[in-house]
């Protein structure tokens, strides 16, 4: 089912309304939607101009950026709600919330650059983002070099891959890279918190 949906976005991204379909999946893919924007930047990529190329990348990474923003709004709303209708799981683990907040609050930065460079899902640390309610410029600015690296290295490696470009996306050595970058994140957590 989602391997169908990814091609038909896929082929619609191919025609004259790819810009416009690449921006939508970049904003819902970090609130809500499952599939990254990545093929489908990399696909309007090639054969394009640098300039082009670069058009793109940003227009991925406004986009991204606005959606995580959203993300980050819904969460504050969805701890506002809970307080505020008295919602057991929220109102009785507040104080929680506030502890996991001070400590998130110092990396956050760190840990926005991480969820929006890696495979790890970003749309989940944009939510968390808003219901620990962290201070939200190092949230925006970790969220904004995070995507933007991701993208700008998407854009660049179809620009000089062209058709290899797939298959480089799917290869291990980027699958590799992903998993050094979470391991380093999750032993950067593990020496914070204890």
């Amino acid at each position: 089912m989602i391997d169908k949906l990814y091609q038909y976005i896929l082929e619609m991204c191919r025609g004259p309304r790819g810009g416009m379909i690449m921006s939508i999946v970049s904003f819902t893919e970090a609130v809500v939607f499952i599939i990254p924007p990545d093929p489908f930047l990399g696909l309007l990529c090639i054969k394009k101009t640098y300039g082009r190329v670069a058009r793109l990348v940003f227009l991925c990474l406004v986009c991204s950026v606005a959606g995580g923003c959203l993300g980050y709004y819904l969460g504050e709303e969805i701890v506002a709600f809970g307080l505020k209708n008295d919602i057991a799981i929220i109102s009785n683990n507040i104080d929680k919330i506030n502890l996991i907040r001070e400590k998130f609050n110092g990396g956050t930065f760190l840990l926005m650059i991480t969820s929006g460079f890696t495979p790890l899902p970003f749309k989940l640390f944009c939510v968390t983002a808003g219901v620990l309610n962290v201070d939200f410029l190092p949230f925006l600015l970790g969220s904004i070099v995070g995507r933007g690296l991701r993208f700008g290295l998407v854009g660049y490696l179809a620009k000089v891959f062209e058709e290899q470009f797939d298959q480089l996306l799917k290869s291990k050595k980027v699958f590799y890279l992903s998993i050094s970058l979470i391991l380093i994140l999750i032993i950067y957590l593990i020496i914070k918190w204890i």
